[in-house]
């Protein structure tokens, strides 16, 4: 039983390859079975026929190169040729050893192929035109035997070949009702299998799913978290920094209100104006350049910015222009962000200012203040030491008058040098 099992197994998955789809495969498996079938039959009965004396049995054996060469085509993978072959030639081939064999009841097979039909087509339209075209082989048979005399040979059992084939072509039918049968348990079965599968993949999907609840929940508190903190960040940018978005073309696309309150502008007015209006003239080309070219490089510009307000007096910033690319990575604006360093530039220019101050009052000392004050110091130093005599007194008292007048001339244009700046002190 188990060899007739792998024989059986064999013979229906002739031509079968794993990348057949479901609907393929079982038009494989029916056609293949079918055959089987039907060889297999006519086999047991050619080899009763012949025992029993009936020579014209052996005419049946014309089914087996037409069957091999049915096996063939489905080997070779031509599934839908092979079938349409069986199914157009396995009539005509029946019809005419029915007649070559007439009364034998071998045209009771052409009724049983055509009852078949139901299992190789899907369409029904197909299944009823296959019926119609056994049901004209059986009728060509009929008139034939109708019309034409008919000798019985003496040695052949009508009577028990026409039971005898009834019986197998109803067999025929009824073993592919049970293949049909077959077909379908193992396609309930697949479903089965596949339903099983999809339940513990929804099973998993579930699991998964409720995973992914969790973590879209903890994502969208993160979220949550990290908008607020940027919400401040950009509430502190808005409200301690200046910002812009400036196009490739030097164009404010926007500006917050600290940087148009430090340019003396409105916020109206800044968009869409070019970004020369805040910059000073002796500075635009130069800051043009490099801007240009740190466009081309694709680097951010950072250093500190003098910005002209619209009325008088500047504003400074410490600021970067970062450069923002689309997906192709091309520069189409960029990102202002400056602080405000007015304060300490005024404080810096102060201290220089000073120091400029300084270095001019010391070398004003040095020279003009200096020599007079050595001059009376050199001359009292003589005096003290007696070391001048009465007649030299009148030179030297009048040595003496032409210092201290130098030194008052000195110390009149120093005073007023200093009150000169002192008032420009006042005015920074």
């Amino acid at each position: 039983m188990a060899f007739l099992n792998t024989i059986w197994y064999k013979m229906i998955r002739i031509g079968y390859r794993s990348g057949m789809d479901y609907a393929e495969r079982m038009r494989l498996f029916t056609i293949n079975a079918f055959l089987t079938i039907v060889l297999l039959l006519t086999l047991l009965l050619t080899v009763i026929c012949y025992f029993i004396g009936t020579k014209g049995a052996l005419e049946g054996l014309w089914l087996f190169p037409f069957g091999g060469l049915i096996f063939y085509l489905n080997h070779l993978g031509k599934i839908k040729p092979a079938r349409n072959f069986l199914m157009i030639g396995l009539l005509p081939l029946l019809t005419a050893l029915a007649i070559s064999d007439r009364r034998t009841g071998t045209e009771f097979t052409i009724i049983a192929v055509g009852c078949c039909s139901i299992l190789m087509f899907n369409r029904l339209l197909n299944v009823f035109i296959y019926f119609l075209y056994s049901f004209a082989c059986y009728l060509l048979y009929f008139l034939y035997d109708s019309s034409h005399p008919f000798y019985p040979d003496p040695n052949t059992p009508y009577a028990f070949l026409q039971n005898i084939l009834m019986f197998l072509s109803g067999f025929t039918v009824v073993a592919q009702s049970m293949v049909f049968r077959g077909i379908i348990n193992t396609y309930s079965n697949d479903l089965k299998k596949v339903s099983d599968e999809v339940h513990a993949k929804n099973k998993e999907l579930e699991s998964f799913n409720q995973l992914l609840v969790e973590f879209s929940t903890n994502l969208d508190h993160l979220v949550q978290e990290k908008s607020a903190q940027l919400k401040a960040y950009s509430d502190a940018i808005d409200l301690y920094t200046c910002s812009a978005v400036i196009s490739f073309d030097g164009i404010f696309l926007k500006v917050n209100q600290v940087f148009a309150d430090q340019a003396g502008y409105t916020m109206e007015e800044l968009t869409n104006a070019d970004i020369s209006i805040i910059l000073p003239s002796n500075a635009r080309q130069r800051l043009r350049d490099e801007f240009n070219h740190l466009a081309k490089i694709g680097k951010p510009w950072s250093g500190e910015l003098k910005i002209q307000k619209k009325v008088s007096g500047y504003s400074w910033t410490d600021c970067v222009f970062i450069p923002i690319k689309n997906q192709e990575g091309i520069i189409i604006e960029y990102l202002y962000i400056g602080f405000l360093i007015t304060e300490k530039k005024r404080n810096q220019q102060l201290k220089e200012k000073t120091l400029r101050l300084l270095e001019t009052i010391a070398y004003r000392t040095s020279h003009k203040i200096r020599g007079p004050i050595a001059s009376i110091e050199g001359l009292s130093m003589l005096i003290k030491q007696g070391m001048i005599s009465e007649e030299e007194y009148p030179k030297v008292i009048g040595m003496l008058i032409s210092a201290n007048e130098s030194l008052k001339s000195a110390t009149t244009d120093l005073a007023h040098f200093a009150n000169e700046h002192q008032d420009d002190y006042r005015k920074t």
